[in-house]
């Protein structure tokens, strides 16, 4: 019996192997880089928000490194299956924000922005849940209280209302994965919410007081911040597990509407240690 031959692809056959190879390869480096260009899953977020969302999720987890080009818009824009207008606005979210630097005639590249705190822009107007989930934590609450009818005179007036006006006041210390970050007061004036917190009484620890707004038709577009240094006394150092005269950074915000009508006032308390603020400053 004559030796057999060990028999091999045909030249035929290995054109088409290198081809398949090839296009193996194309599919494995788009795997890589879809998960994080697909724009979050959120439907009350605007698009531009959501693919904002998605690259800063891909900062965050060291999918883009600190000095990295992005893709061209177009190439962007193809990948995320959205258009340049809304790849243009998400990249304007994040260069507002600080995290993204773009250099006329070069490209956009990630700054160099720390990203092992959570970290927000002052510019852009987040909710407290979003900051955290956008940063890959699980939002929280801890000390949730809640009363439908108080007077606080010195709120009332700046909703522009008689001091004795009744608010609804939410006091709360919000989690990122367990780990307290933000202690808030907020306040609601009680004709404004009142109902629509009474119906939301089973809501989860995540629950967003943006998004009972939205439900109840009342949708925030604006804020004016203030931000002030203070020390935790002995209350605020328990909430957020830190020594008594530990900084934070307060942020007192009066919240407005697309009418100009003040409806939110929140007095929240940061630990800088594990939340930090920037502001993008140009020339």
């Amino acid at each position: 019996m004559g030796s057999a031959q060990a028999a091999g692809p045909k030249p035929g056959c290995r054109l088409s192997l290198l081809a398949r190879g090839s296009r193996i390869r194309l599919r494995s480096l788009l795997s890589d880089i879809r998960p994080y260009v697909r724009p979050v899953a959120s439907p009350s977020l605007p698009l531009p928000r959501r693919v904002a969302d998605s690259i800063r999720q891909a900062i965050q987890r060291g999918r883009l490194g600190a000095h990295e080009k992005l893709p061209p818009e177009p190439q962007l824009a193809e990948q995320m299956g959205v258009s340049r207008a809304t790849v243009r606005d998400a990249i304007r979210i994040l260069t507002l924000e600080g995290l993204l630097l773009r250099q006329h005639g070069v490209g956009t590249f990630v700054s160099a922005v720390p990203t092992s705190q959570l970290g927000a822009g002052l510019a852009e107007l987040t909710s407290t849940t979003q900051l955290i989930r956008q940063h890959g934590y699980r939002p929280g609450t801890a000390g949730h209280r809640d009363e439908v009818s108080v007077s606080e005179p010195r709120v009332a007036r700046l909703f522009g209302l008689p001091a004795e006006t009744n608010l609804v006041h939410i006091s709360r210390t919000r989690l990122a994965s367990g780990k307290p970050v933000i202690h808030c007061e907020e306040f609601v004036p009680t004709h404004v919410l009142g109902e629509a917190l009474a119906s939301h009484r089973t809501r989860t620890a995540d629950w967003s007081l943006y998004e009972v707004l939205r439900r109840a038709g009342i949708r925030i577009v604006s804020a004016i911040c203030k931000v002030a240094p203070v020390a935790a006394d002995r209350d605020l150092g328990a909430r957020l597990n830190v020594k008594t005269g530990h900084p934070l950074l307060l942020l007192k915000q009066l919240h407005y509407t697309s009418k100009g009508q003040p409806v939110l006032y929140c007095e929240n308390f940061h630990n800088g240690d594990l939340i930090e603020f920037y502001v993008t400053r140009r020339a």
